[in-house]
Order: C-alpha cells, then structure tokens, then sequence
C-alpha cells in the first residue's frame, strides 16, 4: 500500500483547530519538528490516519509565539519542549513544560544559530 503524503502551509493560529480536526478524525499525532530559517523557524506538524499522512508547516519568526497543541494531544508536549529547549521557539501553554529542562545540556538553546552569532559578534 502506498501512503499519502500532503504538505499544507499553515498560518500559527490555525494550528490549534487543524489539530482539533485531525484528533476529532482520529489521527495520530505522528511527529512535531523544528527547523531554521533565515528570519526564525519552520515547524512541521505530522499527522496520520492509516497510511494518509497530514503536514502542516507553520513558518514563525524567532520573536513570534505559537500555542501548545498538547491539550489535543498530550505526547505533543515532548515535541514541544524540545523545541523549545534545543531551538529556543516560544510555545505557550504546553501541558507538561519542563521549562527548558528536558534534557541536560549545557548550551541554553543549542541550536538557535541567531543566539551563537549574538555570542560571537558579542
């Protein structure tokens, strides 16, 4: 069986009801990631139902803030923190927020490269 994939481009605010939708259809949460842009982040929401994959690519400034999704679905809130720790991304209202503590790291933000060039342009 072959699988489906769609890729939708998404504004922030929509995410929470995309996600409301998804659950409602019975779709699993599949995968949450980060990555760097030039102005800020892309994040990648992945949701499935059977073999017909969902993603919604949420584009974010590095100053904007976008909502938690773990009061739909509570494993988004590992997801969620690790964005938050690794990338710095600014997610409000996650359920389970280990406020930056998920992992012991010694680099706050490891992988916000805006923060490495403000350190190294000091």
């Amino acid at each position: 069986m072959r699988e489906k994939y769609v890729l939708v481009d998404l504004p922030a605010d929509m995410l929470s009801l995309k996600a409301l939708k998804a659950k409602k259809a019975h779709a699993r949460l599949v995968q949450i990631c980060a990555v760097n842009t030039e102005t800020g982040y892309d994040l990648l929401y992945s949701f499935a139902d059977q073999y017909h994959f969902v993603n919604y690519k949420v584009a974010l400034r590095r100053d904007e803030e976008i909502v938690s999704i773990s009061d739909i679905y509570p494993s988004a809130s590992f997801f969620e923190n690790e964005m938050a720790e690794l990338f710095g991304v600014n997610i409000d209202y996650i359920n389970l927020d280990y406020d930056r503590h998920l992992y012991t790291i010694e680099e706050e933000t490891p992988f916000r490269p805006a923060k490495k060039e403000e350190e190294q342009n000091g």
